[in-house]
């Protein structure tokens, strides 16, 4: 079984949407909540559906959805929003890298590595626990430190996921025993979810988010673990990109830096020097970040001492500046809200805004602000340009918990900002969301938002946020049947969703639905049966030319329809990086599109699968009655004729064939539009 046949086999595709929605990263699946119920009412139906596409080879993923949250230097990091079909398919392909992976090194598992660790097939989570996997990072440590090795190295990189080459993966997937296909598509599918907003392909990085990049960050990672010297003793722990080197002498820790430093060259990675220190380590306690050591007396038993612990966040934002970020969050996610802690966190938020998350959740534990605090939050939401995710955090916090006249004068400024094709995604959905709540978007405003957001995202969470408790029942239902036939499965998922609360099944042929929208109905018994299918010779075409228009392919090509199905996905899967293999499949698809028609079209005679060059006369019937299918067939055959791939010389001339001009695909994408209309409006399908 191929690689590819293993990562659709039923088991792997149920496993890996198993281990999606036990990922404990509830920042996350926050994103997704919704969305994640609305595919798991259907999921045997979905699933099967998914496997079918990806044997069929037209499973395309969707582009990520771009967040950019704030780091404490100033600069963004990049979050990808993968659909929940792609977040199945990209684990379903980490899933055979970790079994694959896991007997290379698991024998390092709470020695050297740490972070990332693979739990295996029959566990409820993907990775083991991550505070056992760093409580023993530190151990490790503290061991260490106790054994003599008193002097110390970080060793960190500079935008790990975001560098890492896909070049690099595909040879550390080589040398796990991936084969070709299986490595071709995993980074294909990487270079989409990675691209930029404005569709620019990088060919590295991995999204961030996602439960899976961790475990495939670890196939480039592990490098690192290869570490040796001759005659150096030390100790080596690594927490994900995070490593520490222990020796007995400043000098051998250098010669450990510089190898480590010629490692990273190797993979194309980077370190971030800034972070990367040589010193004797006097307290190992100071050297060490972890919320469980020492235990906080504010917090024992579940039971929290709100005013010991008031005092210890005091404590650790001296001048306002936050001494160990991740104590403090700790802390605060404990905090019950009050009048002193809000004022100080405030202050905190102006020299240190990276902490807007854990400000946000902390703010919504009142169930009102109070008049000072709401009128705070309204100010900062106003003047946070600067960061667009931040700011949506902002709203999202303020959404629900101010009160009346706070609440107005945010919907009066936010309908200022509204621009539904042109918003940041989570701002657009936050915004939304309290625009749609006060009734502040007429219902024109509101269809076309949920029908014309780019982000596949927006529109999904932007149709989930509507109900009749917020628009009349005329707006839902149009809402409902523009949703069902949106191009992304997680909006039609959320559409249907909707007709399935409202009763209400949308008027006319279904031909044009998502089929996942027709999936869930059918499961939650609002309609029969499924009707559409998949077509993937519509499907590819449209990706080749826009404007190719869907016909009733499987009519026309009959029994032969799934060998025309392969040829044009295949065909068009080279038309961006083989113009010659393009041309040789699109000859042969026009064998069988000729085929086809005559079979069709009694009047123009007979014709013989496999000689396209005999049907190819300027003067026969088929040639007067299809003149632009003609012409597609001829000027393809005439191309892979003269080509260097087919013979060694053009027999008409006796010259040497030559390669294929990539000029010649935008003339392919004319031809087969001609063609295709042609057939189209001949009445023979």
């Amino acid at each position: 079984m191929s690689d590819l046949d293993q990562l659709r086999d039923p088991d792997n595709l149920q496993r890996a949407w198993r281990w999606v929605r036990s990922n404990p990263d509830a920042n996350f699946k926050s994103y997704f909540r919704p969305l994640y119920q609305h595919f798991a009412t259907a999921e045997d139906a979905l699933l099967s559906d998914l496997s079918d596409r990806l044997r069929r080879g037209i499973y395309e993923p969707e582009p990520a959805a771009k967040l950019f949250l704030p780091k404490a230097s100033g600069i963004l990091r990049p979050y990808s929003l993968l659909s929940v079909e792609d977040q199945i398919v990209y684990q379903a392909a980490v899933n055979l890298i970790a079994e694959r992976l896991y007997p290379h090194a698991s024998h390092r598992y709470f020695k050297q590595v740490f972070g990332h660790l693979y739990a295996g097939k029959t566990s409820i989570w993907f990775y083991r626990k991550w505070s056992d996997g760093y409580k023993a990072f530190n151990q490790g440590a503290r061991d260490a430190f106790a054994e003599g090795f008193v002097y110390m190295a970080s060793f960190d990189l500079t935008a790990c996921y975001d560098s890492l080459d896909h070049r690099v993966l595909r040879h550390f997937l080589e040398k796990l025993g991936f084969d070709l296909d299986f490595r071709s598509k995993l980074t294909a599918w990487l270079e989409k979810w990675t691209a930029t907003e404005k569709g620019i392909f990088q060919n590295h990085g991995i999204p961030q988010g996602p439960l899976s990049s961790g475990l495939l960050s670890e196939i480039v990672l592990m490098h690192f673990d290869t570490l040796k010297m001759h005659r150096v003793d030390f100790r080596y722990f690594r927490y994900v990109d995070d490593i520490r080197m222990f020796a007995k002498s400043e000098y051998d820790l250098r010669r450990l830096l510089v190898a480590l430093d010629l490692l990273s060259k190797d993979i194309g990675l980077f370190p971030q020097s800034s972070k990367i220190s040589i010193h004797r380590v006097r307290n190992i306690e100071d050297e060490l970040k972890t919320v469980s050591n020492p235990l906080e007396p504010a917090i024992a038993k579940r039971k929290v001492d709100q005013a010991k612990l008031l005092k210890r966040i005091v404590e650790l934002t001296k001048c306002f500046h936050i001494s160990d970020p991740t104590r403090f969050k700790y802390l605060l996610a404990h905090a019950s809200p009050s009048a002193k802690l809000t004022a100080r966190l405030w202050r905190i938020l102006e020299k240190q805004p990276e902490t807007y998350r854990s400000v946000c959740n902390y703010l919504r534990h009142y169930q009102i602000l109070p008049q000072v605090p709401a009128d705070k939050l309204l100010d900062l939401i106003k003047s946070c340009t600067l960061y667009q995710s931040m700011r949506a955090e902002f709203v999202r916090a303020a959404d629900g918990h101010l009160p009346k006249r706070q609440d107005h004068a945010l919907a009066k400024h936010l309908k200022t900002l509204w621009s539904p094709r042109k918003m940041h995604p989570d701002l657009q959905v936050a915004v939304g969301r309290v625009l749609i709540r006060t009734g502040n978007l007429s219902a024109n405003q509101i269809i076309y938002a949920c029908n014309a957001a780019p982000s596949w995202w927006t529109r999904a969470m932007l149709i989930e946020a509507n109900d009749s408790s917020v628009v009349g029942e005329a707006t839902l239902k149009r809402i409902i049947e523009h949703g069902v036939e949106d191009i992304g499965k997680d909006p039609a998922l959320a559409a249907s969703w909707k007709g399935f609360e409202l009763a209400y099944i949308p008027p006319g042929t279904r031909k044009s639905w998502n089929k996942g929208a027709e999936l869930l109905l059918r499961e939650v018994g609002l309609i029969q049966r499924s009707t559409a299918t998949h077509c993937g010779i519509s499907y590819v075409f449209a990706k080749l030319n826009s404007r190719i228009p869907g016909m009733n392919w499987r009519a026309l090509f009959g029994a032969r329809y799934a060998q025309a199905e392969r040829q044009a996905v295949e065909m068009v899967a080279a038309s961006g990086v083989n113009i010659s293999g393009f041309v040789n499949l699109l000859d042969v698809f026009n064998d069988l599109l000729l085929d086809a028609v005559f079979r069709a079209d009694g009047s123009i005679g007979g014709y013989a699968l496999g000689q396209i060059g005999s049907a190819l006369v300027a003067t026969s019937r088929f040639a007067l009655k299809y003149p632009k299918t003609y012409d597609l067939a001829n000027e393809v055959h005439n191309s892979r004729y003269a080509s260097m791939y087919s013979h060694p010389l053009i027999k008409r001339s006796g010259k040497p064939t030559r390669k294929i001009n990539f000029r010649f695909l935008p003339e392919a994408k004319r031809l087969l539009l001609a063609a295709i209309g042609e057939i189209q409006a001949s009445g023979i399908v």
